[in-house]
């Protein structure tokens, strides 16, 4: 089949399950592909296209709308499927009843498929039959069909319909029983219903061993703040399958969230020789390294993530500052230089990228002595950080406060990360980071302070609202968040508070036109940046039953 092979068919299906439907064969051997393309004719497919590696893969799916993935484990250069999979549902390059399924020669490749949290429909283990293929496909797309109502209900964020519906189908005790709680369990993970997803995990355990099982009640441990039990479950997943990945990963946090660095770094690099194509995962080991001075291994690991990331979509200009930073403590401004050559030329006219070069060029200018050039291209970057198109996110804002923090600009550092904790008061992660950044720059106990009692201050104000609105005031539950989103426009816990307050207004006072209209308007930017968040999954359904009460169902989100 050629590449002006149409992307859309007719929605009827004829009687043969395989007629008319598209299959991509993702396969880096040519030979592999033929004889896949043959097995597939025998059962009556026609229509494949083929893709040698992951990018040609990638670029296939964005334009055409497969109906079937057939894609080899071992993708060469350390790609694997389970990680092109992982890509493509992040980036939603399929539709929902796509079917796309992993083939191994390697009985442990399948062990670690079998493992994945995120994992494909199915996978084969070669060699196969056409029969054999032709059965585990028809099952896949039964399973598809299965899962339709949820699925719909996933691609609209609403996690607790799907939820919902995957306790309903459990209760069937149907063909699938056992693929309705895995995603159950993985949605409950994703919305923080880690008490739910505990019982869950135990309850599948108690019926059956299986690693997604373990590797699900090990984070569910880990939500409830369980340490020591979810670092036990998760050495034990990684006993009987060393290359179950995302358990190295998990083990490195928790270890540093145990300030054991040394191991949480060990862990993250025996994970990145084994698999070296991870960006986060990359990006974590040159974090904790850097902490560590260990120069050495942050370098390589800052390379890693510049060179997988530098053609895709994951990259970004914090990729470029972050191995400038490493290279600057090394000594090796000449390096450094070099990175910034390759920062400014990547992203010229590109708003963040030219503004997060100068702030590396005036860490550069910092280390090289000439003081009144790094002042100037600070002032300039810290005068455009307030009017640029999109606000810099979180990792580059923390860039600028380290070149703040580099020339001495210590009140001009902490307004920065203050007004990160301000905007982020809730984000665990996120706060860890940037007691991380304080101790980095020598301000550990002063950093401390600073976000212990910005994070108060937050609290204190929705605390205010809230009793506001508990009192029976809503317009002034309204209008005191609204003042405070004004403060923390990035707040998403704020945004939340405002919407819930309307909601509770509307229901009382009746249909408020401008209310409901910043209301809505508040909830898609949190659906946008945050919409596995528990309480916005709640307002959701409070927003459906608000508008269909008010006969106003067009409102809908």
């Amino acid at each position: 089949m050629n590449d002006d092979a149409p992307a859309r068919r007719p929605a009827q299906e004829p009687a043969d399950p395989f007629a008319r439907k598209l299959f991509l064969v993702v396969d880096s051997v040519p030979e592999m592909q033929r004889a896949l393309a043959m097995t597939l004719s025998s059962f009556g497919v026609d229509k494949v296209e083929f893709a040698s590696k992951a990018g040609d893969a990638l670029a296939k799916m964005s334009r055409f709308e497969f109906d079937v993935v057939l894609c080899d484990y071992d993708l060469g250069n350390g790609y694997d499927g389970l990680y092109l999979f992982e890509e493509v549902k992040e980036r939603n390059l399929v539709k929902q009843s796509c079917v796309f399924m992993i083939v191994t020669g390697e009985r442990r490749s399948q062990r670690v498929i079998s493992a994945a949290e995120l994992a494909p429909d199915d996978y084969l283990l070669k060699p196969f039959t056409g029969e054999v293929l032709s059965q585990r496909l028809a099952k896949a797309i039964r399973r598809r069909a299965a899962f339709r109502l949820v699925d719909e209900a996933i691609l609209k964020h609403e996690y607790l319909a799907a939820i919902e519906t995957c306790t309903r189908k459990i209760r069937e005790r149907g063909e699938f029983t056992l693929d309705f709680m895995k995603l159950k369990g993985s949605l409950s993970l994703k919305i923080g219903d880690y008490d739910t997803a505990r019982v869950l995990y135990s309850e599948v355990l108690a019926l059956k061993n299986v690693p997604w099982a373990k590797m699900g009640l090990a984070k569910a441990l880990s939500g409830l703040k369980a340490y020591q039990e979810a670092r036990l479950l998760f050495e034990d997943v990684l006993a009987d399958n060393d290359r179950v990945m995302e358990a190295y990963d998990w083990l490195a946090r928790l270890h540093r969230l145990s300030h054991d660095l040394p191991q949480a770094q060990s862990v993250l690099k025996t994970a990145a020789d084994l698999s070296p194509v991870v960006i986060r995962r990359q990006q974590q080991l040159a974090e904790v390294a850097m902490m560590n001075k260990d120069l050495g291994v942050a370098a390589q690991a800052s390379r890693q993530v510049l060179d997988i990331a530098k053609y895709t979509w994951h990259r970004h200009p914090t990729h470029y500052a972050t191995l400038a930073r490493v290279q600057l403590a090394q000594g090796e401004a000449g390096a450094a230089a070099r990175t910034l050559a390759s920062l400014r030329r990547d992203y010229r006219y590109n708003e963040l990228g030219e503004w997060m070069a100068d702030v590396v060029d005036s860490q550069l200018q910092t280390a090289s002595g000439n003081h009144a050039r790094a002042a100037s291209l600070l002032e300039g970057a810290h005068e455009r950080l307030g009017v640029m198109t999109a606000s810099p996110d979180p990792g580059s804002r923390m860039e600028f406060a380290r070149a703040c923090y580099a020339q001495k600009r210590n009140d001009l550092g902490d307004a920065t990360l203050c007004d990160l904790v301000r905007n982020h008061h809730d984000d665990e992660a996120l706060l860890g980071s940037l007691g991380d950044l304080f101790e980095e720059v020598g301000r550990g106990e002063i950093g401390r302070d600073l976000i212990a009692s910005n994070v108060q201050s937050v609290v204190d104000l929705n605390n205010r609202a809230v009793r506001d609105a508990q009192g029976g005031d809503f317009e002034g539950a309204i209008e005191r968040f609204a003042r405070a989103l004004e403060d923390m426009p990035d707040n998403v816990q704020v945004m939340l508070n405002l919407a819930n307050a309307t909601v509770a207004y509307v229901h009382h006072a009746g249909w408020h036109e401008s209310h409901m209209r910043r209301a809505a308007e508040l909830l898609r930017r949190v659906r946008e940046v945050a919409p596995a968040n528990n309480k916005f999954q709640k307002i959701l359904q409070s927003w459906r039953v608000l508008t269909e009460k008010s006969g106003k169902p067009h409102w809908g989100l």
